[in-house]
């Protein structure tokens, strides 16, 4: 029987280095909440509550990586791990993405859906008797045959 001589060996951190991070992260806290409270000037296009949004965002984003990178040993793991985190990360910036671009596009409306205020589809009423014929106008909607 063949036998495996493969050792894997676990990076010990120091205790300063989990200190010094955790200070980094109250420090980055604090910071924080300060921004929060102050309104930051405009910049160009951007208003202050635009730039202070983004600056409370590039703050969370360094907290991030510091607890990914020190408290869950990133910084230390292979190359298979840190390709599993960024492809983690590249799939969380294609849904902001596909969110932003879904929030951004305009409602086209489709013919009579403006005369009605609610409603699924078909866009009926409920008193009417039946659904009006498929070559109607005022359906938006065609009927199943």
């Amino acid at each position: 029987m063949a036998s495996s001589t493969h050792t894997h060996e676990h990076h010990i951190v120091p205790t300063r280095t989990y200190v010094a991070t955790f200070l980094g992260l109250v420090v980055l806290m604090v910071m924080t909440v300060a921004i929060a409270g102050v309104n930051l000037p405009a910049i160009g296009p951007l208003s202050g509550t635009v730039v202070n949004q983004l600056v409370a965002l590039l703050i969370a984003v360094v907290k991030a990586m510091l607890v990914i990178s020190i408290f869950m040993g990133v910084k230390w793991g292979s190359t298979l791990t840190k390709l599993w985190v960024a492809s983690g990360f590249v799939t969380l910036i294609v849904l902001f993405g596909i969110l932003g671009d879904y929030t951004t596009r305009q409602f086209e409306h489709q013919p009579g859906w403006e005369k009605q205020a609610d409603g699924a589809l078909p866009r009926v009423t409920p008193n009417e008797p039946e659904v009006p014929a498929a070559d109607s106008n005022t359906l938006n909607v065609k009927i199943r045959q």
